[in-house]
């Protein structure tokens, strides 16, 4: 499969340096720059005042950067509480946009950041509400205010965000390993250098501000330090929109983080290797510069399908048009563990509601 990456060279160049850098022990710069990132998100951890009135705030976040499934698990969080009778909203930055906010968010929300618009679209049967805002605090006022009855407000990709306290942090373990402590078998985060010496936000001690830990594709699901609950999750993928007519070229196109695990996925759906991947930045808006260079790509390849991500989708199919049919590759997420996530989020929720505190 031939791989055109149109992303900007410094992007490719430090997405190569921490593809290899992984999880391994800061040195040097790499570990002066870490500990300086854990003593400032310390003191705004500590200057965090849990909010005096409804709703509950859950926040879900990560300690790597790029994408390990908080969008997704955010919509389907919101979807099962929805469907256990908790009335709620998602409050999101809106990266890569440039409204400011406080403002609602629907799938056809012009200039709204792709993640708001993919989250507005999959909730909207459930009538939860999505707020796009880029100072948080704001967007939780705002929200306080327009929806009065909400009963729990969930703060998507907001472990790091300073000024907004919150009654419960739920952290995707990007990396993990099972270590022998007093009492058992424990789960651990691995983390190594932050960002630029490598692909952390900060390191595995942000993941104890937490008080959920969410692990993906391991069974059973281990137990973790004393204080924090550990739940699992595991992912299937649906290729929908058909697949080329025999002989017919398909072409992948992304604008995410990781953009080689969408490719692996997306072959595997397919049944057989396709002839071209467009790799794009993180959060593309595809503006008619870079369609255009897509286009040259799609003609000189005989494209009769372009496969892609459901969060480039929000922003592809208003200016698809005439070009070859678009498929999406959906995620599916499912609850693992004898207690689901949702449930632990719930019986956070009951607790608020009896007065108590959280981590």
């Amino acid at each position: 499969m031939r791989i055109v990456d149109l992303r900007h060279a410094a992007v490719r160049c430090l997405t190569e340096r921490w593809r290899t850098a992984g999880a391994v022990t800061p040195s040097g710069a790499g570990a002066v720059a870490t500990r300086l990132v854990d003593f400032w998100m310390d003191r705004q951890a500590a200057r965090r005042t849990l909010p005096a009135a409804p709703p509950a705030v859950v926040s879900i976040g990560n300690l790597a950067l790029g994408g390990t499934g908080k969008t997704p698990v955010t919509a389907q969080l919101a979807l099962d509480l929805a469907a256990a009778g908790i009335r709620g909203a998602v409050l999101t930055r809106g990266f890569g946009s440039r409204l400011r906010g406080p403002l609602p968010v629907t799938a056809a929300t012009d200039g709204a950041g792709d993640e708001a618009r993919l989250l507005a679209g999959l909730l909207e049967p459930c009538g939860w509400p999505v707020v796009q805002a880029r100072h948080r605090p704001r967007g939780l006022a705002w929200l306080r205010v327009q929806e009065p009855e909400l009963e729990v407000v969930l703060l998507e990709d907001a472990h790091q965000t300073a000024g907004v306290g919150r009654h419960l942090d739920i952290v995707i373990l990007d990396s993990w390993h099972i270590v022998d402590r007093a009492g058992g078998m424990r789960l651990e985060p691995r983390t190594g250098a932050v960002a630029p010496f490598g692909p952390w936000r900060e390191s595995a001690r942000g993941a104890r501000r937490a008080g959920i830990w969410l692990v993906e594709g391991t069974a059973p699901v281990p137990a973790g330090p004393e204080g924090i609950a550990v739940a699992g999750f595991s992912r299937s993928f649906d290729l929908v929109g058909g697949v080329p007519a025999a002989g017919g070229a398909a072409v992948l196109l992304s604008g995410i983080a990781r953009p080689a695990a969408f490719e692996m996925e997306a072959e595997r759906r397919l049944g057989r290797q396709p002839a071209l991947a467009i790799r794009c930045a993180d959060h593309e808006p595809y503006g008619p510069r870079m369609l255009a260079k897509v286009d040259a790509l799609l003609r000189e390849t005989d494209a009769a399908l372009v496969i892609t991500t459901a969060k480039d989708r929000v922003k592809l199919e208003p200016a698809w048009g005439a070009r070859p049919p678009l498929a999406v590759l959906e995620m599916r997420l499912r609850w693992e563990g004898d207690r689901a996530l949702p449930d632990l989020v719930r019986e956070r929720l009951d607790a608020v509601r009896r007065g108590e505190t959280s981590r």
